[in-house]
């Protein structure tokens, strides 16, 4: 009994040793089970925060369609924009060569009756004793002068032009 008694206490120990590393390798697995259940979690709150930021992507993308449209028809209200501005310079401009035209031909005309209303008139003032004859009265046709040499004769010749310009 005794040989049997040891046996069992041998069979005991043998089984409790047992248990106790059957005990420890299921408490590793049960950590290595809760991490991968702490991953699991962890992979769940970024799965679902992806799921938020590709909803918020869409949105986003969605706004810019919108931009993007509200853009092209603003541009397409400025391009309109820039063909009446050049169509309106057009005319603008034609309008005020016209006005100037216009003011250059009235301008001549009332210089042309301006000339023809006034006759010319030449006015000789000569100190007294003096010899030289005054005609005062109205002069018509064209005064000439006898010329010295060809210079004199341009040099005045450009003046007098110059002088019908101003009065024309």
């Amino acid at each position: 009994m005794n040989a049997n008694i040891n046996e069992l206490r041998a069979w005991q120990d043998e089984a409790m040793h047992g248990l106790r590393l059957e005990a420890e390798r299921l408490e590793e697995k049960m950590q290595q089970i809760n991490s991968y259940m702490r991953v699991l979690d962890a992979m769940e709150v970024l799965v679902s925060e992806n799921e938020d930021l590709r909803d918020e992507l869409e949105r986003k993308q969605d706004d810019l369609d919108e931009l993007n449209e509200q853009l092209e028809q603003k541009d397409k209200v400025i391009e309109d924009l820039r063909r009446q501005l050049q169509s309106e310079t057009g005319n603008l401009r034609q309008l005020l060569l016209e006005a100037k035209n216009h003011h250059l031909e009235s301008e001549k005309q009332h210089l042309e009756a301006e000339i023809n209303a006034k006759p010319m008139e030449i006015h000789n003032h000569f100190e007294s004793g003096s010899s030289s004859q005054v005609f005062n009265d109205r002069v018509m046709g064209k005064f000439t002068r006898k010329q010295n040499n060809k210079k004199e004769k341009k040099e005045k010749k450009k003046r007098w032009k110059k002088i019908a310009r101003k009065v024309l």
